[in-house]
């Protein structure tokens, strides 16, 4: 025998379907954010043309540059409880000023909501950033003599083309890690953009030379040995 549903029943069984059918829309306001997204943030955030904007391609600048300004990070911004906007918090690096800028960027209406700047806020380096300091050890006259010394001492070979021969990693140098080092050129990283470069063999054997590089000036301001 079929069983009648009440009318309350048939009310509550509405309910939930409405709620489950609620749930995944409310969910997708918390995932990250796609590539159309972060592309559309970017555009949004920075007053710089794009053909200026710096994000992960080569760019060849000059010591007495100033380089254009170089996109971070964007990542989706935390809502507050009860809030469904897409949010997106776009970082780009201002190297006129050495200051961070923050934008805030609503997806839904595509404006642009706050936005700061920040000293001392150094986030990792980009690809740009690190071609940049590569770049920068490489024509410098006296960097190439070390380097060519240090290789020939592990490999017993001549360092002809230091592009394919190593292996360069780098990440955002603060004078605070390392203050009973440092030259006074070097104290100034943190309040400007600097990288500490490590370089390895094809055969990953680090080299007991590390550039460090600020890249707001475009110069090495001396090495770390290990």
């Amino acid at each position: 025998m079929h069983k009648i549903l009440s009318l309350r029943t048939l009310l509550h069984c509405a309910t939930l379907l409405g709620t489950l059918t609620y749930l995944p829309a409310t969910a997708n306001n918390l995932d990250p954010l796609s590539p159309a997204e972060i592309t559309r943030a970017t555009q949004r955030a920075n007053p710089v043309a794009p053909s200026t904007l710096s994000t992960t391609r080569s760019t060849t600048t000059s010591n007495a540059a100033t380089p254009p300004p170089e996109l971070l990070l964007v990542e989706r911004h935390p809502n507050a409880k009860g809030q469904t906007a897409r949010l997106a918090d776009v970082y780009t690096y201002d190297y006129s000023t050495n200051e961070t800028l923050i934008d805030v960027v609503d997806l839904d209406t595509n404006q642009v909501i706050s936005s700061r700047r920040e000293r001392n806020l150094q986030l990792p380096l980009t690809a740009n950033e690190l071609q940049r300091a590569s770049a920068l050890i490489f024509a410098d006259d006296e960097q190439r003599a070390l380097l060519d010394a240090e290789f020939k001492r592990i490999t017993g070979q001549t360092l002809t083309n230091p592009t394919q021969q190593l292996q360069v990693k780098a990440f955002v140098f603060h004078a605070s890690s390392l203050p009973e080092q440092l030259n006074a050129a070097s104290q100034q990283c943190g309040l400007q953009r600097c990288a500490q470069v490590l370089l390895y063999t094809a055969d990953s054997v680090v080299f007991e030379v590390s550039p460090i590089v600020n890249l707001s000036a475009g110069v090495i301001t001396q090495n770390i040995g290990f």
